[in-house]
């Protein structure tokens, strides 16, 4: 009998949990998708246009990657907006989620810790429609600097 107790309430509190962790995820959330292994790892989408509150739901679909601020908590330059917050997912794998909530607005890049070399980044809009930002792209390494260059020239193009 003391087995079967010790069986049962476990699973309670775990069936709890995994409700409460299902009822925070909005309905309206975002979602971007992490691949790739090596030089095809990307975000997708990799530039992304949300409302300050707005919830960001990283799935990682293969590899080890991770969702990581440009900010000196990270080790790298300030690319969000200054009233913003770091953020680090730290290493994910195949099936991981993340979940992301913007509230300042301006312009987020990220980038996965593993593939920055290789240009995984990604750039995050909040309450703007502009892609471009005042970053200095010679602290970074060149291949992440070609591509959010890219982004300003698609986005361009868009007007």
């Amino acid at each position: 009998m003391k087995t079967l107790i010790f069986i049962v309430i476990p699973l309670i509190l775990y069936s709890g949990e995994t409700l409460h962790a299902l009822q925070i995820t909005p309905s309206d959330t975002l979602v971007v998708e992490v691949t790739g292994t090596g030089t095809d790892a990307k975000f997708v989408p990799a530039l992304i246009q949300v409302n300050a509150g707005d919830v960001i739901r990283f799935e990682v679909l293969e590899g080890m990657h991770t969702v990581t601020a440009y900010h000196p908590d990270n080790r790298r330059p300030l690319r969000i907006p200054d009233a913003a917050s770091s953020f680090d997912s730290g290493m994910l794998n195949k099936g991981d989620v993340w979940l992301l909530k913007i509230d300042e607005k301006g312009v987020y890049d990220y980038f996965c810790m593993p593939h920055e070399r290789l240009g995984h980044v990604g750039r995050i809009l909040v309450g703007t429609k502009e892609a471009s930002a005042e970053y200095d792209n010679s602290l970074i390494p060149k291949e992440a600097a070609r591509i959010f260059s890219m982004y300003w020239k698609k986005k361009q193009q868009k007007k």
